[in-house]
């Protein structure tokens, strides 16, 4: 069999995961388009300071769960493929196990290699050697392992772990507002034409309304240009502790096409 044709299921797989991914980017669109999360500005009583906090935080609808659970199970498959074409390759077509091949992804290295053989049951030395370079484990190549954990999750409940958070205050319309009334106006407005977003500790998901995003000081009057950021993420305690869920696919994405460019030589010398 012809490397490409060994190839081509791991192909389409990888295709078919970046097309939910493009329909998610359409469905995040449309989703920010309306305006979902508004903020306003109370007054604590007894401090006198300014307290930003969100008056309105749509729910995040359960679809954009569903298309990120497609891109990722589209992933880890096209990585069992690739698994399954290596263990052909080094058997010639004859896998000793063939409904029990995996990609060997644990949880660190000492799970790896007592379960890799056994996952990649009749692949050469060469074909094991080149996926131990990968290091598909946690402590090793995290992203692969985060991968599979939410895959694990997603085989047995919907991603509901997939909801809004706080994203960052913008810095340069907090720090104009410091500033107005001692800077020369030209710096002030150099300032309130930054976009420097931090990050808070405490992001609040998932995000519901009354949730406080910044305080103030105390009499500071509240600053109608403040700026913030709202992301929608992935929040899956000890695997994806808020992600954002464009990037986070994105790099699974980019991770799986990794290994398959450093693998698919394997199926080409061997074919």
């Amino acid at each position: 069999m012809e490397s490409a044709e060994r190839l081509r299921h791991v192909v389409l797989k990888v295709d078919r995961a970046h097309g939910h991914l493009r329909s998610l980017r359409g469905e995040l669109s449309t989703y920010f388009s309306r305006q979902p999360f508004e903020v306003a500005v109370k007054r604590d009583p007894e401090t006198r300071k300014p307290i930003y906090f969100v008056s309105k935080a749509e729910p995040v609808p359960d679809r954009l769960a569903v298309v990120a659970g497609d891109v990722i199970q589209n992933l880890v498959t096209a990585l069992d493929h690739l698994a399954y074409q290596l263990v052909c390759v080094s058997t010639n077509d004859a896998p000793p196990n063939p409904h029990r091949v995996y990609f060997p992804i644990a949880r660190d290295a000492d799970t790896y290699e007592k379960g890799k053989r056994r996952k990649l049951d009749g692949a050469s030395d060469a074909a094991i050697a080149a996926v131990d370079e990968l290091e598909p484990y946690q402590g090793g190549n995290d992203t692969l392992w985060t991968m599979q954990q939410l895959n694990n999750v997603e085989k047995h409940r919907l991603l509901v772990t997939v909801g809004a958070q706080a994203g960052g205050v913008n810095l340069g319309q907090l720090g104009a507002h410091l500033v107005e009334s001692t800077f020369p106006p030209e710096a002030v407005e150099a300032l309130k034409s930054m976009s420097l977003y931090i990050q808070p500790v405490d992001k609040g998901f998932p995000l519901e309304p009354g949730f406080e995003l910044l305080l103030g000081a105390p009499d500071e009057p509240p600053n109608p240009d403040q700026q913030f950021r709202f992301d929608v993420a992935l929040h899956e305690p000890g695997i994806a502790d808020g992600r954002p869920l464009i990037p986070l696919l994105e790099d699974f994405a980019k991770t799986v096409q990794l290994v398959v460019d450093r693998l698919s030589p394997l199926l080409e010398s061997q074919a």
